[in-house]
């Protein structure tokens, strides 16, 4: 998922921060253009550029851009194979460009600002301009631009993709929020489900009838809890298209009626757990249609928790970047 997720939720620590983002790659490469990572003042860092080739001599670049509060741009060429080139072997076999950007205050607030539109489900389109001055400018789906452009802004349609624009020294990208996955039914063996997910970024929402199941103690990784009955979660519900719903609960009344009163056609991934004939059953041995995943998850022939949990994960990224690439084909309408 995105690396800008766990970045802005460090971005109000102390001290001097510098934030890296690769703007450009030419050939293959371990991470792509909009990829992140955030160096600290102490020395400390989170996230990765690079397969563990470029971030010590990053970092060293990174302290200079703190020092003199600037913003600049460095080159890699990943391209020889041999142990003493930046690939160090590994033959990633391309040129990557890296923006470091000192976070000064205003630079901080609107990334803070970002992550308020990114939570309440908010894409956000931004451009960076190269250059000394470190001019960029956020475009939020639905709200007011923010940041800090001079001069023109061109006014046209952008394909909402990552990477340089082919004519101007200006980078672009989509910041999309965390994908939701709604998960109903919070047995001991959901747990692995709900690590799993919220590790590489998913917003888990857990909801079941049982309070004593269904809480922070016993799920520290989600991040909202739903008690209740199906009908009267399903009713306080807003979903989305960007939403993963998995129906886990074991229970095959609740989870028949979980399954027949889903808004099918708001929701973009509906799983059931177990095997196919039970979800025919619980569609009152109607066939399974195409946006049922049931049996959930890719068949690895997963047994226990912890297997099913990756089978089921594997899918969801399966499914969520198909998603993504669907959507960065669609045009942004970029106005100043």
């Amino acid at each position: 998922m995105e690396d800008i997720y766990s970045i802005l939720d460090l971005i109000d620590r102390p001290g001097g921060k510098v934030l890296a983002t690769i703007i450009d790659v030419e050939g293959s490469a371990y991470k792509k253009e909009g990829s992140s990572m955030i160096f600290f003042e102490d020395g400390t860092r989170f996230g990765t550029i690079s397969a563990g080739c470029l971030e010590e001599d990053l970092a060293l670049k990174a302290a200079e851009v703190l020092k003199k509060g600037t913003v600049t741009t460095v080159h890699y060429d990943m391209s020889d194979e041999d142990d003493l080139s930046w690939g160090q072997g590994a033959g990633c076999n391309g040129i990557i460009s890296i923006l470091l950007e000192s976070i000064d205050e205003r630079l901080k607030t609107d990334l803070q600002k970002l992550k308020r539109y990114l939570s309440f489900n908010i894409p956000v389109l931004v451009f960076k301009k190269m250059g000394d001055l470190g001019e960029y400018l956020f475009l939020p789906r639905h709200g007011e631009p923010f940041g800090w452009w001079e001069g023109e802004f061109p006014e046209e349609y952008y394909e909402a993709r990552s990477g340089m624009f082919q004519d101007q020294p200006i980078f672009q990208h989509l910041y999309r929020p965390k994908p939701r996955l709604i998960i109903f039914g919070a047995g001991p063996d959901v747990k692995p489900l709900v690590s799993y997910a919220a590790n590489i970024g998913f917003s888990v929402i857990l909801c079941d009838w049982r309070e004593e199941f269904c809480s922070k103690k016993n799920f520290p990784e989600a991040d909202r809890f739903i008690v209740g009955f199906p009908k009267e979660i399903l009713k306080n519900l807003r979903f989305l298209p960007t939403d993963f719903v998995i129906i886990i609960s074991h229970h095959f009344q609740r989870d028949q009626e979980i399954l027949l009163n889903l808004p099918v056609k708001k929701i973009g991934y509906i799983g059931v757990l177990g095997p196919n004939e039970r979800t025919k059953r619980l569609l009152r041995d109607h066939e399974i249609p195409e946006w049922v995943h049931s049996p959930v998850g890719i068949p690895i022939g997963a047994k226990g928790p912890e297997e099913i949990a990756i089978s089921v994960v594997a899918e969801l990224i399966m499914v969520w970047r198909k998603t993504v690439r669907r959507n960065v084909e669609k045009a942004w309408t970029a106005q100043k």
